[in-house]
């Protein structure tokens, strides 16, 4: 692996006729919103860019068009871009290998990245967004509106509105620039955080319903059964976790969703606890304040193995 900068990314970019884009599995706001605008800068410069993505968009995200339709499959290309994510099992196409082309990442997650042909990487970025756009700006790539809006709506959601721990200044005057280019703030929160189904408020009651409090109440557990999910269509559980989060002495909160395959587990921390060391010694990633994993096994399994992993200093 060859760790570059914005510079050397552009040039990687410039160099290449087609492209094709691959964020991590379940992709969040971040990774959709540095997808769609990658792919568009890259037609904007006469690219041939397409991207891979398994699944439909969630509702909240459908503002972002038909450009990131479902589209499984994986073309000739030059060069493919992972975005959002520092390890190849991340990647949301499966089985990697099916992967020939050299690969870089550009990525804001701590890890090796080791893996990947060429790393564009600082984990001191809140948002996969601040490198795209830093991207953009060595390649000359003229932002539209649509486009400053999606790097906003990565931020935006990244940072949690713009309060994690790791949200920096850089982070605000992004988020400024973008505003200048177009981006509605207005409009993007409406989308991402006004967008639940009636079966995503069901899902949120019994998730409420199940909390579980232990270690002095320092971790605060919620979970949703996969009976308990809407029948036509999973629940949106993304952001159940920060109910949880947010109790008065709650320092760690998870949020486990079962699937038919896995358990889906959120992780979030305040007060400085680490939750991206959890999940890596657990199969996931992420940052300190939050991250996530996707266990096989049962939830009540699920649960217990996070627990016996979760240990504070006192």
């Amino acid at each position: 692996m060859e760790k570059i900068g914005a510079d050397k990314a552009a040039a990687l970019l410039d160099s290449a006729e087609e492209i094709l884009l691959i964020g991590h599995t379940d992709p969040d706001g971040d990774c959709l919103g540095s997808l769609y605008a990658m792919k568009a800068g890259l037609v904007s410069k006469g690219k041939k860019a397409s991207v891979y993505l398994r699944k439909p968009l969630p509702l909240k995200y459908r503002f972002l068009g038909d450009e990131l339709e479902k589209n499984a499959e994986i073309p000739e290309c030059d060069l493919v871009v992972a975005l959002d994510t520092p390890q190849l099992k991340r990647l949301d196409i499966g089985d990697p290998a099916r992967l020939k082309s050299p690969i870089l990442a550009i990525d804001h997650h701590p890890g090796e990245h080791s893996e990947f042909s060429y790393a564009l990487w600082d984990d001191g970025k809140s948002a996969c967004a601040l490198l795209v756009k830093e991207v953009f700006q060595k390649m000359a790539v003229a932002i539209t509106p649509k486009m400053a809006g999606a790097l906003y709506a990565g931020i935006m959601t990244d940072t949690n509105c713009f309060v994690n721990q790791n949200t920096e200044r850089d982070a605000f005057v992004a988020a400024g620039e973008l505003m200048d280019l177009g981006a509605r703030p207005n409009e993007i929160a409406k989308y991402v955080y006004g967008s639940l189904t009636p079966g995503d408020i069901l899902a949120l009651s019994k998730a409420l319903s199940s909390l579980e409090l232990y270690d002095r109440d320092r971790i605060a557990i919620l979970s949703l059964k996969k009976e308990w999910q809407d029948e036509h269509n999973d629940a949106d559980t993304e952001l159940f976790v920060n109910y949880a989060r947010n109790l008065i002495n709650t320092e760690v909160a998870i949020m486990l969703t079962e699937t038919k395959e896995s358990v889906r587990v959120n992780l979030r921390s305040k007060n400085g606890f680490d939750v991206s060391a959890v999940a890596k010694r657990l199969g996931g990633g992420g940052h300190k304040p939050a991250a996530g994993i996707r266990m096989k096994c049962s939830l009540e399994e699920a649960k217990k193995i996070l627990l016996e992993n979760i240990k504070f200093d006192d």
